[in-house]
C-alpha cells in the first residue's frame, strides 16, 4: 500500500476533478510477491489508476491482488467502474486504503467485488491514504475546495512592507519547498492586491517542473489586473482564471480575455468585504479540489473568520521588517492560529534557517 501511495502522490496536482489513486497488481511467483502492473490517475478522460495496472499487467493480473488507495470506483463517468474491471480481469484479492464517500462510490465499490468472489480488505494505511486524497474528501465532505493556506513572514511577524513589493523573507530551501508543494495543487489563489503589490509568476519553478504548475486564480473585482503583468504575460503557458465581480468595466474583461485569462463572474467581493461562497463555490463548480492561498492579509482574515482554511504552512524568516509592516491577519500575527480553538499545531522543523509551522484542523485529532 505504501507503494501504491507513492505513485497516487506523484498525480496530485493533475487529475481534477478526479482523486489522485495509486493501484499495484500483485501476484506470487515462484513464492516470491511480484509487481506486475502499476498506475496512477491520469488526467481528466484518461485511465483511472486500476485501469492503467490492470493493462500493464494482462493475463497476469488473474488470480493476483490489487492493491488500491481508495474504494474502486462504481459508477460509468469518462470511463467505465473500475471495480467491474478488476473483477473482469480475475483479480482475487482488493486490498484499498480508504472508503470513498462519493454518494456514486460510497461502499458500491466494494459490493461490486463482494458479488464477484473477489476477497477485500479495506483500511490498510488509511490515515496516509486520507492525507493523499484530502481535496477529494473535502469537495464530497464541504462542497468546496480543500484550502491551504500558505505564508512567510519575518522573524518579527510580518508578511511585507506595504509599496516595497517582493521581499526576501524565506530562505532559498523554503522557496524550493514551496514551488514542490505548488506542483501538488489543482490551483493557486491570491487578491488582486498582491499582484499590484508583488507581480508574481506563482509557477513551479523547479527544474523542469514548470509543466505542473498549478492553475493561477486572481481574485479581482473590478479586473484590475494589469495586460502587462507576468500573470497575464504566462497565461497561454499556465492557465490563468480571474474572479471578476459584476461591476468590471467590459473592455478590462474583454481585453483579459483576449490575451487568453479565464474571466469568471463570481462577485467576489460584496459591500467591500469577501465573498468567499461565491468564490469557492465558483472554484468547486470547476472541479478544483485541493487550493493552496498564497495572498494576501485580507483573504487570510476573511477565510480564519468564515472557517474555510482545512490547513496553514507558515515560513517563519530569519529577517525582520520594520514595524510598519503588514501582518498576516491584517492587524493580528500568526498568534491568531495559536489562539483558535479550530486549529492545532502538527509540525514545527526548520528549513535552511527557517521555521516551518504546519497547523491543520483540531477535529482530525479529536
Amino acid at each position: 500500500m505504501a507503494a501504491a501511495l507513492s505513485f497516487a502522490q506523484r498525480a496530485q496536482g493533475r487529475t481534477w476533478p478526479n482523486p489522485p489513486v495509486g493501484a499495484l497488481i500483485v501476484r506470487q511467483q515462484e513464492g516470491q510477491s511480484v509487481i506486475v502492473g502499476q498506475g496512477a490517475t491520469m488526467p481528466p478522460g484518461g485511465p483511472h489508476a486500476e485501469v492503467q495496472a490492470l493493462r500493464q499487467a494482462g493475463e497476469r493480473a488473474r488470480g493476483a491482488t490489487a492493491y488500491v488507495t481508495l474504494e474502486p470506483c462504481a459508477h460509468h463517468g469518462r470511463t467505465g467502474p473500475c471495480a467491474v474491471a478488476l473483477a473482469e480481469a480475475g483479480i482475487a484479492r482488493v486490498v484499498y486504503g480508504l472508503n470513498d464517500p462519493n454518494p456514486l462510490v460510497a461502499g458500491s465499490g466494494r459490493e461490486i467485488l463482494e458479488d464477484h468472489g473477489i476477497d477485500v480488505v479495506q483500511g490498510v494505511l488509511e490515515p496516509q491514504c486520507r492525507q493523499a486524497v484530502q481535496g477529494h474528501l473535502t469537495r464530497i465532505e464541504k462542497g468546496r475546495p480543500h484550502l491551504l493556506l500558505k505564508m512567510a513572514i519575518s522573524h518579527n511577524g510580518f508578511i511585507g512592507q506595504t509599496g516595497e513589493g517582493q521581499l526576501a523573507i524565506s530562505s532559498s530551501l523554503s522557496k524550493r519547498l514551496v514551488h514542490g508543494l505548488r506542483a501538488r495543487m489543482d490551483g493557486i489563489l491570491v487578491g488582486i492586491g498582491t499582484v499590484l503589490e508583488d507581480d508574481p509568476e506563482l509557477t513551479c519553478r523547479l527544474p523542469g517542473m514548470i509543466s505542473h504548475s498549478p492553475v493561477r486564480i486572481v481574485m479581482d473585482s473590478r479586473a484590475r489586473l494589469p495586460l502587462n503583468s507576468k500573470l497575464v504575460k504566462s497565461c497561454q503557458d499556465v492557465p490563468l482564471w480571474l474572479l471578476a465581480g459584476e461591476d468590471a468595466e467590459e473592455d478590462r474583461v474583454s481585453a483579459l480575455e483576449r490575451c487568453g485569462v479565464t474571466v469568471i463572474s463570481s462577485n467576489c467581493l460584496r459591500d467591500g468585504h469577501v465573498c468567499l461562497d461565491t468564490v469557492l463555490s465558483a472554484l468547486y463548480m470547476r472541479g478544483l479540489s485541493q487550493v493552496m492561498v498564497e495572498g494576501g492579509a485580507h483573504i487570510a482574515r476573511a477565510m480564519l473568520d468564515e472557517n474555510v482554511i482545512d490547513e496553514a504552512l507558515i515560513f517563519k524568516g530569519q529577517g525582520t521588517v520594520s514595524a510598519s509592516g503588514l501582518r498576516p491577519f491584517l492587524s493580528e500575527g500568526i498568534e491568531a492560529l495559536d489562539r483558535s480553538r479550530r486549529f492545532i499545531r502538527r509540525v514545527e522543523r526548520h528549513s535552511d534557517g527557517d521555521t516551518v509551522l504546519h497547523y491543520g484542523r483540531i477535529e482530525e485529532f479529536v
